[in-house]
């Protein structure tokens, strides 16, 4: 079994989202490639984990995790903000053709409180996905003209609004429509202040709901749902810990008994961030589907 946890007093004591912030990812690890590259959109690192050895040293499971780094969302220009869309777009279809993953039916799932700015990127991406699958319910011919997938979206919200954790709803739903794969968007914890409202998240091995807080929910990925599941992810907190360290040791045996010693925060602009990260993110899944607004 993986470690989807921190260590006290290792590289990653402090929690990350970020496959790519977790033990030194780049460095040479058995089991796990690092590549990075520069596109017109942004700057890629990919990490792919190939063995139990590699998932252990990481603390993720074996797949896929690809992170475009870019300007601060809120700073983008419409040009640079379509190329983010671009190459979200890309990835997409790059996972979607690698892993042998039909492109015909898919449920997009935005994770998060809607209430909470911070944790609303899943939520207003979600929003701003146009869904197709009921036409194809009322006209199937009419349907096949507009050579788009067939697309549900959802937000299942939070267990304090709902009552029902994610995965029960997303599970009770993949039975019911059985879609080819699902896309999970949610915010992340980062743990490079660099890295927050600059960076996506693209990984083949599902996401665990609330987990960056501490809150240890059941993954919603293909071995819970019965599908695979793309998660989309874009850091919008961290936690102050990794803004101020504490060098002392003081709160050495707090982080042994606590999922995170200090508190998370955010950027005061995080209005503008979640707001352009959707847009990015709804943009990659609208042109890499034929969702053409």
């Amino acid at each position: 079994m993986y470690k989807n946890e921190y260590e006290p007093g290792s590289e990653c004591a402090v929690y990350t989202d970020l496959a790519c912030e977790r033990y030194r990812a780049d460095l040479d690890i058995p089991g796990v490639s690092y590549k990075k590259e520069a596109t017109a959109g942004g700057i890629w690192e990919r990490i792919k984990i190939t063995s139990s050895e590699g998932a252990q040293s990481i603390g993720r499971p074996i797949g896929t995790y690809d992170t475009l780094h870019i300007q601060r969302m809120d700073l983008l220009d419409n040009d640079f903000i379509h190329d983010a869309e671009k190459e979200v777009a890309k990835e997409l279809r790059y996972i979607f053709t690698k892993e042998n993953i039909s492109a015909r039916r898919i449920l997009v799932v935005g994770l998060g409180n809607s209430r909470l700015t911070h944790d609303s990127v899943g939520y207003r991406a979600a929003a701003l996905v146009k869904p197709t699958m009921h036409i194809k319910a009322i006209d199937e011919s009419f349907f096949y003209t507009l050579e788009c997938s067939e697309i549900a979206v959802i937000s299942p919200g939070v267990p304090a609004a709902t009552g029902l954790d994610s995965i029960v709803t997303v599970k009770g739903l993949c039975e019911r429509i059985k879609p080819n794969a699902v896309i999970a968007i949610d915010s992340l914890v980062a743990k490079d202040k660099e890295r927050l409202g600059a960076t996506i998240q693209i990984s083949s091995t599902g996401i665990a709901a609330g987990s960056g807080v501490g809150k240890r929910k059941s993954a919603i990925c293909e071995e819970s749902v019965g599908a695979p599941v793309i998660a989309v992810g874009v850091p919008t907190v961290i936690n102050s810990d990794a803004l101020c360290p504490d060098k002392s040791g003081e709160n050495e045996e707090k982080r042994k008994t606590s999922h995170n010693a200090g508190m998370l925060v955010c950027q005061k602009e995080i209005g503008e961030i979640v707001e352009v990260a959707a847009k990015i993110i709804s943009g990659g899944i609208s042109i890499a589907f034929g969702l053409y607004s």
